[in-house]
């Protein structure tokens, strides 16, 4: 694993300062992520530190404020069950996806096919963010494109490539529209990953821009 988010990506994280999608990714990788899991433990133990120091006004009025604390109807469940491990089955695969994606196991939609090579599956979690699985067989060279907004990946399974290097499992992703890439699998090699994207995709060569003109850009 040798890409990770931003310091100050995961400083907002545990200042609980990022959108819910932007949240959602970041819990989705410090999940298989050690360094990063400890970066936030100790950001979020500063944050106790400084709440701890601050200066925090007395409420006059305790005895009430507590009275409608213990007069809260008690919780008969309070003990949330634990999440069960949640799998995809995608061009003859089956692959375990992170417990953070179980709760959204209801909102993951249809596989959609793409030259039998490439495959996403929409997860409708927010209505700001086009939030997919994606799948690419072995092989594969997505047409060169850039981001009209910004666009986070997470490799889950397998791994891919690009001009910029080589992603396995875990490597978290950050791109802009400075960025011009095209992502590639080797022979037998494939990939599933998490993406987000703010705006669409933009194709910048070859046949593939045709697509560009389809809204003014493509989601997959």
């Amino acid at each position: 694993m040798s890409y990770h988010p931003q310091a100050s990506v995961l400083q907002a994280y545990a200042q609980g300062a990022l959108d819910d999608v932007s949240a959602f990714t970041i819990a989705t990788h410090i999940e298989t992520c050690p360094e990063c899991r400890r970066q936030v433990t100790l950001f979020e133990q500063q944050c106790g530190e400084e709440l701890l120091n601050s200066d925090i006004g007395v409420d006059d009025d305790f005895d009430s404020m507590f009275d409608q604390i213990v007069a809260l109807e008690q919780n008969s469940d309070p003990f949330r069950a634990p999440r069960m491990p949640t799998f995809v089955e995608v061009n003859g695969k089956s692959f375990r996806l992170p417990l953070s994606l179980s709760r959204f196991r209801d909102c993951i939609g249809e596989w959609r096919s793409y030259g039998g090579k490439v495959y996403s599956a929409a997860i409708d979690i927010s209505p700001n963010a086009r939030v997919n699985l994606m799948y690419i067989a072995e092989n594969v060279t997505i047409p060169q494109h850039t981001h009209k907004g910004t666009e986070s990946t997470l490799v889950l399974h397998g791994g891919f490539s690009d001009e910029d290097g080589h992603y396995g499992v875990g490597d978290f992703l950050y791109k802009d529209a400075s960025v011009k890439h095209s992502p590639f699998t080797k022979q037998g090699e494939d990939c599933l990953c998490l993406t987000v994207l703010t705006q669409p995709m933009i194709f910048t060569q070859g046949v593939a821009r045709v697509f560009n003109l389809f809204g003014k850009g493509m989601y997959p």
